[in-house]
């Protein structure tokens, strides 16, 4: 039977597409014709948990090829880069979404790999997931900002290995030994909800809330 049209929906995602180079190797195991490219376009993604995100390209002949790795995609002719440099973090889940955020378009990017060297680029895109449990622990969440560098590479890297460049608002420089910690709150609104009770039972539109001393036995507060 398969998966549910649900699961294979956010297993494989759309995304906007755009129109790069394809390592020519790729096509042939990495054994052959290193140094040369294909054109392609790129119109989707596909997330699975502890595997890199991969990409789906339709090359100039008609062929379509699945599940390349980011490595093997690059706007120019360029050095290769490994895979765990490019992508940090592996994908968390099938359950993933693709968003290109509008404030973001055009925004430049530095971003700082693991072997300490950055290199800026340009913002595409926005990979992320949920009901996982890295992406549900608050200390544990990332996605993944797909970045089209300006050595010819992609990359995909998190939140804290990124830094921003939007000219109307950055005017102050990044510090130089950020101090920020992480998340470790999960953020709700109806956790205090034992402390308060509505005014009745009846079926009005606009029912009034009230504090409350008694949470079990919901005695109004004096």
């Amino acid at each position: 039977m398969g998966a549910s049209p649900s699961l294979r929906f956010m297993y494989n995602l759309n995304i906007p597409h755009f129109y790069c180079l394809l390592r020519k190797e790729h096509l042939y195991q990495d054994k052959d014709y290193k140094g040369e490219y294909e054109k392609v376009t790129v119109f989707g993604a596909q997330s699975s948990p502890s595997r890199a995100m991969l990409f789906n390209v339709m090359l100039d002949n008609g062929t379509i090829r699945s599940r390349v790795p980011i490595n093997k995609l690059c706007s120019k002719p360029c050095e290769i880069q490994p895979l765990d440099l490019l992508q940090l973090w592996d994908c968390f889940s099938i359950k993933s979404t693709v968003i290109s955020y509008d404030y973001l378009n055009g925004a430049r990017a530095k971003v700082i790999f693991k072997d300490k060297t950055s290199c800026w680029g340009n913002y595409m895109m926005t990979f992320d997931w949920y009901d996982n449990p890295y992406s549900d622990e608050p200390s544990q969440y990332k996605c993944l900002h797909m970045i089209e560098l300006d050595n010819g590479n992609y990359t995909l890297q998190p939140n804290n290995r990124i830094f921003w460049k939007e000219m109307s608002f950055t005017t102050k420089p990044f510090p130089e030994n950020p101090d920020y910690k992480v998340d470790d709150k999960i953020y709700r609104c109806e956790d205090k909800s034992d402390r308060w009770i509505l005014s009745g039972d009846d079926d009005k539109y606009y029912y009034d809330i009230e504090k409350t001393s008694d949470p079990l036995g919901g005695n109004k507060q004096s």
